[in-house]
């Protein structure tokens, strides 16, 4: 062991030496090579080789050698072409005679890591079970501007039964699988976790079948190529659910200056927002208290002149306008409002932004909490089922929002102002002080008193004062009383014409 570790050390002391020795241009391409920035200072670039080396990865210690090697190389054959000029005697060479010096093969050199430490961002509703193949860098092979490469992962038999058990029949009746096979592109990036992205003019083939891939997103900059919304892809249909045979992947690409990419294939189950709604139930509640004691921060009076005693808040979402169900918000954000969870896990399953509704921060399902505060208002009986917006009070309490005063002088008119009730109307034509009850089809014997409990009776009284009222309303009369024979039909008239001469 001991012998092991001093072997060890002097591997990584060979390779430190070598680092020191660089100059900066092999500096810069160790740095491109494992995925690290090229800028700053040569002493800063010699620093972070050696962090390199201390990670003890083969890939980069083989790199280090090759350009040490080749530095070496390039200073000897230019020191041999200055001795050789320099030297007065050069000797003379018969290209004949000379035996023909054995060409050495052409050995692929690799320009990124096999396997680079790249981590991708988890997506919500994909819960990776196996990682079938890790991110694994895509190799430009030689100088040409467009490139190809193979990539093969194999399925065991465990895996191929739940995947081939998981199939169901979807809306539109089409086959779809709730465990998948994943296939995920990224940016060679190991600083932090990567979105996925895709190379640029690629297309992707499984076991020979062309594999669709999201369209392009058009763009307006001239002579910009349009890029692919990142996604994963789900590459079961195209996929041989065998244990016994590969499954092959071939990937063209288009290589760009200064930017790399990965491929990635994993065996996931795909979620949907019931699942992660249970999940987030699961979780359990913020504390009331916790709410209480954020509204006491928030309406403390801290500014002297600008005094905040209370707050408005709706208990409608702002997605749906709609009372919520399951109020929630992320410990990110730092408001009061929530909005429905359900309804926000709905949306980011059509179209994942992930983003709050209220503040439009970054909202991420692992942040997200139900409010037991606005739980407990949600289930009080002192809120009205059709009323949706409450105050805050500086001490934690909540009061329903009372109704505006154009909407207490509305609901006053309406007190006043009687209903619309379908009766019939009493036309009283009175031309003395006095009227006897002339009987009819609706009220036979009544007198004048019981039209008081009536909502709605046009009087037409004429005292002896008035002169000119009679002779039309002779007229009426007449037109009433023809009328009134004319259509002699059963049931209680609508119209009641009292005349008391």
């Amino acid at each position: 062991s001991l012998l092991q570790e001093n072997n060890e050390m002097s591997e990584n002391e060979k390779l430190q030496n070598m680092v020191l020795a660089f100059r900066m241009s092999e500096l810069q391409c160790l740095m491109v090579f494992a995925g690290k920035s090229k800028a700053g200072k040569k002493t800063d670039l010699q620093e972070r080789a050696e962090e390199l080396i201390s990670i003890d990865s083969s890939d980069i210690n083989i790199k280090i050698k090759e350009l040490s090697n080749s530095m070496y190389k390039s200073l000897g054959s230019n020191a041999a072409t200055t001795s050789t000029t320099s030297g007065q005697g050069a000797s003379y060479t018969n290209p004949y005679t000379d035996p023909i010096p054995p060409s050495p093969p052409p050995a692929h050199k690799l320009v990124y890591p096999t396997y680079p430490d790249v981590s991708l961002k988890k997506l919500p509703f994909y819960k990776i079970e196996e990682m079938l193949l890790k991110p694994c860098s895509l190799q430009p092979n030689g100088n040409g501007r467009f490139q190809e490469q193979n990539f093969t992962f194999y399925l065991t038999p465990g895996q191929t039964s739940e995947i081939s058990n998981s199939s169901y029949r979807n809306e539109q009746g089409k086959p779809e699988y709730r465990k998948q096979v994943q296939m995920r592109f990224s940016l060679l990036e190991t600083s932090c976790e990567q979105e996925d992205n895709f190379p640029s003019s690629i297309c992707v083939k499984v076991n020979g079948k062309l594999c669709p891939l999201p369209n392009p997103i058009p763009t307006a900059k001239p002579g910009a190529e349009p890029k692919r919304p990142p996604k994963p892809i789900n590459i079961t249909p195209l996929c041989k659910l065998s244990s016994t045979t590969a499954n092959y992947i071939n990937v063209s690409w288009a290589v760009e200056v200064g930017r790399a990419h990965t491929i990635s294939v994993y065996q996931v189950e795909n979620l949907t927002y019931k699942n992660l709604l249970d999940q987030l139930k699961a979780k359990g509640q913020r504390q009331p208290d916790y709410t209480r004691a954020l509204i006491k921060e928030k309406l403390a009076d801290q500014d002297q002149e600008i005094a905040t005693t209370s707050c408005k808040v709706t208990l409608a979402c702002p997605l749906g306008k709609m009372r919520m169900n399951a109020p929630c918000r992320a410990s990110t954000c730092d408001h009061l409002q929530c909005f429905d969870a359900q309804l926000y896990l709905q949306m980011n399953e059509k179209k994942p932004k992930w983003v709050c509704p209220v503040c439009n921060k970054a909202a991420l399902v692992e942040n997200l909490l139900v409010d037991g505060f606005f739980m407990e208002l949600i289930k009080s009986p002192r809120l009205p089922a059709d009323e949706h917006e409450i105050v805050l009070h500086n001490d934690g309490t909540w009061d329903p929002l009372p109704p505006k005063k154009d909407e207490l002088t509305k609901i006053s008119l309406k007190s006043v102002q009687p209903k619309p009730v379908s009766i019939s109307t009493t036309v009283i034509d009175s031309d003395t002080d006095s009227s006897t009850p002339t009987p009819g089809p609706s009220g036979q014997g009544r007198s004048p008193a019981p039209f008081a409990d009536i909502d709605c009776i046009t009087l037409d009284s004429d005292s002896d004062e008035e002169v000119e009222g009679p002779p039309n309303k002779r007229i009426r009369l007449a037109s009433g009383s023809e009328t009134a024979s004319d259509t002699d039909k059963p049931g209680s008239p609508d119209l009641i014409c009292l005349d008391d001469d």
